[in-house]
């Protein structure tokens, strides 16, 4: 049986503009980091709540904002934390996202 893949997301905040890229955008922020910068802006993000959610949980919060994506030519951001330790989950979920979504990923790399 396939072991459906789940991330630890802080949260999904919509309807972002002039931040986190061009157009319209939804920044997807992940749980965990790696590092403990002094002036970290998402401190919080070492905590160990539990927000845990599916690929098609976060798809389907995503595919409300569908047409802006299309019309502003925007898309979804990957923040944190550390979204590439989630990098595995990042990349299920963007061969099932529609081609025409702009995707960024703010790294602390």
């Amino acid at each position: 049986m396939d072991r459906e893949l789940k991330a630890n997301i802080i949260t999904i905040s919509r309807h972002r503009i002039g931040s986190d890229g061009g157009g319209v955008r939804t920044l997807v922020t992940f749980y965990g980091c790696p590092l403990h910068c002094k002036y970290c802006i998402n401190d919080f993000c070492h905590n160990s709540v539990s927000n845990m959610k599916t690929i098609d949980e976060v798809l389907a919060e995503l595919m409300k904002d569908d047409l802006y994506f299309k019309a502003t030519n925007g898309g979804v951001t990957f923040g944190g934390g550390e979204p590439l330790l989630q990098s595995s989950f990042i990349k299920e979920l963007i061969e099932k996202m529609p081609k025409q979504w702009n995707v960024c990923i703010e790294t602390s790399l």
